[in-house]
């Protein structure tokens, strides 16, 4: 409550300053950038506090007023969502991703972090897919980019994995998993050298 009030105090302190001296554009965008970030900051604290002491529906809340804030920051979404389905309300868990994804359309972390659910946490690999390939074409990188690679692999589309393997080696060619895992699906020969031309953007379909 003491946090609150010193947030409600500064905002009234703001006000207050406005009127008696009128700032210019840049003063008022600079002043409005200050209280949203202690709002961010003093809020962070609530959700780190309601976690901590066991209350996790308070601590969700808290992390949806960091997303009304700040909508394009994926981390309270991540851990909203994660709180959820930890607790049996997946249905509330995927409506937050959904809203992350509408939010964030081009954020290569929201469509892993999808991904990265159903892979580890749900095993259901046809449903990671293609959120991992959006990530992979949002412009995803290792390690993140890898989960797409293993995706197919576990889906049997060992050819797709094999040439997403080589496209990633070709776009970062110290990438030593990918080099371990174009071994692995030639059998244990060495991997082929990095091709000189560009290499597509998208992942093999």
């Amino acid at each position: 409550m003491a946090r609150l009030m010193l947030v409600v105090l500064l905002a009234w302190g703001l006000a207050g300053l406005a009127q008696a001296a009128p700032l210019t554009a840049r003063e008022a965008r600079a002043a409005a950038g200050d209280a949203l970030t202690m709002l961010l900051d003093v809020n962070q604290e609530f959700v780190d506090e309601y976690f901590h002491s066991g209350e996790w529906e308070k601590s969700v809340a808290a992390n949806e007023r960091m997303i009304s804030l700040r909508p394009d920051d994926i981390n309270p979404y991540a851990n909203a969502a994660w709180l959820l389905w930890s607790t049996d309300q997946v249905e509330r868990a995927m409506a937050l991703y959904q809203r992350m994804l509408e939010q964030n359309p081009d954020n290569p972390e929201g469509y892993y972090i999808v991904g990265h659910y159903y892979f580890f946490t749900r095993k259901d690999y046809a449903a990671a897919l293609p959120y991992l390939e959006a990530s992979v074409k949002h412009g995803a990188k290792p390690p993140q980019r890898h989960l797409y690679g293993h995706c197919l692999v576990k889906l049997g589309r060992n050819a797709d994995a094999l040439a997403f393997w080589r496209q990633t080696l070709a776009e970062f060619p110290d990438d030593g998993v990918a080099k371990n895992e174009i071994e692995k699906l030639t059998k244990g020969e060495p991997a082929p050298a990095v091709p000189d031309e560009k290499p597509v953007e998208a992942p093999p379909a």
